[in-house]
Parts: structure tokens; C-alpha cells; sequence
């Protein structure tokens, strides 16, 4: 009995020894790709809308996202359509500064002359300003245009 307790315990360690080095050693082997991007499903961008902007019953349609993952940097870009209500509680919760909208921010925070999708098209919301803080450790960066009830958030990670 005192072999077999032995014994297990050198396996117990073993396998623990392995699980906490496979992650170091998957990523030497299997390097994550430098620029992933991922397209979210419509109904899963609206549930993660809605917990954004901490509306649970709002209805948020005509969604589309897109994720891109590196090793620096991570990037979502959101296009929607909702009601004014939550977008205004949103703006006033997290205290964004509002700025004025010019071809430069486009380019650089919408990324407008690299778009990462067909879909994404910032300046047809047509505003002249948009709103840009921080919330949840990420850059937030949104342009809504109340008339329409169209809106693109943009958020970036270090």
C-alpha cells in the first residue's frame, strides 16, 4: 500500500507539472497568427450590445461585429440600430467626452481607410461629432446619429 501511495502521488505531480507548462510550450509551437479577425454572429453582438450599454431589455437590430486579436491590441468594431434612450444613458454614465468628427478620426479611430469589413461605413451615420472615453479598461469610441438611430462603436484594448 505504501508503493501504490508513492507512485500516485509522483503521477499527481507529473500531470500538474505538465497541465501548468502545455499553455508555455503550445504557444512556441503553435504561435497565435499575428492578426485574427473574427465575425460575430448578429444575435450574440446584440446580447454583448445590450450588456455594453447595460440596457437588458432594449432591442438592438441590425447588428453587425467584427473582432480583430493580436498580440498588442484588440479591436471590436459594432454597427447598429437602436432607440436614443440607452445610447444617452450610456454617454452620461461613462461621462464620454464629446469631439468634433473630422476626416483624420476617420481614418486613425475608425479606421475608415482600412476598413475591416464591406459593412463598415462610419461616415454614412453623418455626424459631425462623436463621442470617445474609457469603459471597462478599453478605449470606447462611438459616433450615433439620433434621427436615424444608427450607430458604430469602436473599442480598443492594450
Amino acid at each position: 500500500m505504501k508503493t501504490f501511495t508513492t507512485i500516485f502521488m509522483v503521477l499527481a505531480i507529473v500531470a500538474g507539472f505538465i497541465l501548468a507548462v502545455t499553455p508555455f510550450v503550445a504557444e512556441k509551437l503553435l504561435p497565435m497568427p499575428k492578426d485574427v479577425v473574427r465575425v460575430a454572429k448578429p444575435e450574440a453582438a446584440a446580447i454583448a450590445l445590450k450588456q455594453w450599454f447595460n440596457s437588458p431589455d432594449t432591442l438592438f437590430t441590425d447588428v453587425q461585429a467584427l473582432n480583430k486579436s493580436s498580440n498588442s491590441k484588440r479591436t471590436s468594431w459594432f454597427s447598429f440600430s437602436v432607440g436614443r434612450r440607452p445610447v444617452e444613458k450610456y454617454i452620461i454614465d461613462k461621462k464620454l467626452q464629446q469631439i468634433e468628427l473630422d476626416d483624420n478620426h476617420l481614418k486613425i479611430v475608425f479606421f475608415t481607410e482600412n476598413p475591416p469589413a464591406s459593412w463598415w461605413q462610419p461616415e454614412a451615420i453623418a455626424q459631425k461629432t462623436f463621442f470617445t472615453g474609457e469603459d471597462q479598461g478599453r478605449k470606447v469610441s462611438l459616433i450615433y446619429n439620433p434621427n436615424s438611430k444608427r450607430g458604430v462603436l469602436v473599442t480598443t484594448s492594450q
